[in-house]
């Protein structure tokens, strides 16, 4: 039995876990929203989550940009290599 009194059973289904911090709250009580991320129990871990999503964005456009470059300076695919000696 819980401090307060009331028994708390582990099929309760509006208890949710914090994606940031794997602390548990209950749903139907305070939470933050932020859509496409999720719920969480505080405005804190809704902060880190999103700035964690921006960095792996950063990071993935840093990455797809560096890919493309080095993409255009490659002979393209089916070119014969250049056997000529440089004089």
């Amino acid at each position: 039995m819980a401090k307060d009194g009331f028994e708390s059973s582990a099929d309760d289904q509006s208890v949710a876990e914090c994606q940031t911090c794997g602390g548990s709250f209950d749903e139907c009580e305070y939470q933050v929203i932020v859509w496409g991320l999720g719920s969480f129990d505080s405005v804190e871990c809704a902060e880190k989550a999103m700035q964690r999503r921006a960095r792996r964005a950063a990071a993935a456009a840093t990455f797809a940009e560096a890919a493309s470059q080095s993409r255009t300076q490659a002979a393209p695919l089916g070119a014969a290599p250049d056997k000529r000696k440089p004089s």
